[in-house]
C-alpha cells in the first residue's frame, strides 16, 4: 500500500515537471477562476451592505399635508402617521420652516400669504425594495387621503440604483462561470497530454491488471496539485487586498459599505474548496476521456 502511494506521488509530480508550463497556465486559469469566485462572493455581500445603507440614508418620504390644515393638526398627524408605520425618525416642517428655505426672489410674493404653504412631514424608511416603499406610501395615502397634498419619495433615483446593482452582479456572475469552465477545460487537456506522454507506463500497468483507479490516481493528484498551486496564488493576492482595503478610512456610508463583513479566514477557505474542486473535477474528466 504504501508503494503504491509513493508511485502515485512519484507519477503525479513528473507529470508536473514533464509540461512545466502548462502546469503553470493551468493554475494560473484556477488563480483566476478563484479570484472571480471570490469577488463575486465579496461582491454579493457588499451589494447587501450598500443596498442597505444607501436606503437607510436615502429612503425617505416626504408627506406633504395639505395647507387648510393648522400647524398643531399638522403635527399631530404627523406623529400618528409615525406610530402607526413604526418609523424611528421623523422631522416635522411647518410653513415657516419651509419659507425659511424659498428662495429669495419667491419670498417676496409669498411672505403675504404663508397659508399657501403646506406642513411638512419627513420620514426616515428603512425597506429592501423600493416596491416595500410603493406600498409604504400607498398606505399612508389610502388611510391619510382627505389630509395628504402628495407624498414624494426617490423612487426612480432607488429604483435605478437596484438594476444597476443587480446588473453588475449578474455580469460578474457569468464571468465567473465562464472561468470555472475554462479552468477545468485546461486542466483536462493538461492531463491529456500528460497521459499521451506516458502511454507505454499506463500499458503496462494495465497489463499487470492495475485497476483503472490506480492508473487514474497520479493524474487525478497532479490536477488536484493545480488547484492547490492556484490556491496559494489566489489566497496571497487576496491577503494583499485585504491589507490595502484595511490600510483606507471611509467616512462616507456608501464607501464603508466596501467593507466586506466575510472574513479573510473564509475567503481562503473558499478559495481552498474550490481549487481542490477544480482540481479534481478538470483531471478526472481528461481521465475518464482517455482511460475508460
Amino acid at each position: 500500500m504504501i508503494e503504491q502511494l509513493k508511485f502515485i506521488i512519484k507519477e503525479s509530480v513528473k507529470s508536473l515537471q514533464r509540461f512545466p508550463i502548462y502546469s503553470f497556465i493551468s493554475s494560473l486559469t484556477i488563480m483566476i477562476c478563484l479570484i472571480i469566485i471570490s469577488f463575486v462572493i465579496y461582491l454579493s455581500d457588499v451589494t447587501n451592505n450598500i443596498s442597505k445603507n444607501f436606503k437607510n440614508n436615502e429612503s425617505v418620504l416626504k408627506v406633504f399635508l395639505k395647507n387648510d390644515i393648522d400647524v398643531k393638526s399638522s403635527l399631530e398627524l404627523c406623529q400618528s402617521i409615525k406610530e402607526e408605520h413604526k418609523f424611528t425618525q421623523m422631522t416635522f416642517e411647518d410653513r415657516n420652516d419651509l419659507f425659511s428655505k424659498i428662495d429669495i426672489n419667491l419670498k417676496t410674493w409669498l411672505e403675504d400669504d404663508l397659508e399657501i404653504i403646506p406642513c411638512l412631514c419627513t420620514f426616515s424608511v428603512n425597506v429592501n425594495s423600493v416596491n416595500q416603499i410603493d406600498d409604504l406610501s400607498n398606505s399612508i395615502l389610502s388611510k391619510h387621503q382627505s389630509k395628504i397634498d402628495k407624498i414624494v419619495y426617490p423612487r426612480s433615483y432607488l429604483f435605478k440604483f437596484e438594476k444597476i446593482l443587480s446588473l453588475t452582479y449578474s455580469v460578474i456572475f457569468l464571468i465567473g462561470i465562464i472561468v470555472f469552465i475554462v479552468s477545468i477545460y485546461n486542466i483536462s487537456n493538461i492531463i491529456k497530454l500528460s497521459i499521451e506522454s506516458r502511454k507505454n507506463v499506463i500499458n503496462i500497468l494495465q497489463l499487470h491488471g492495475a485497476s483503472k483507479t490506480f492508473i487514474k490516481s497520479p493524474y487525478i493528484l497532479e490536477g488536484i496539485m493545480h488547484g492547490f498551486i492556484g490556491f496559494v496564488l489566489s489566497s496571497s493576492f487576496i491577503v494583499f487586498s485585504f491589507n490595502i482595503f484595511s490600510s483606507v478610512s471611509y467616512d462616507h456610508f456608501l464607501a464603508q459599505s466596501l467593507i466586506t463583513s466575510i472574513t479573510l479566514k473564509t475567503y481562503i477557505l473558499i478559495n481552498l474548496i474550490f481549487g481542490v474542486i477544480l482540481g479534481f473535477v478538470g483531471s478526472n474528466l481528461g481521465t475518464s476521456n482517455y482511460l475508460e
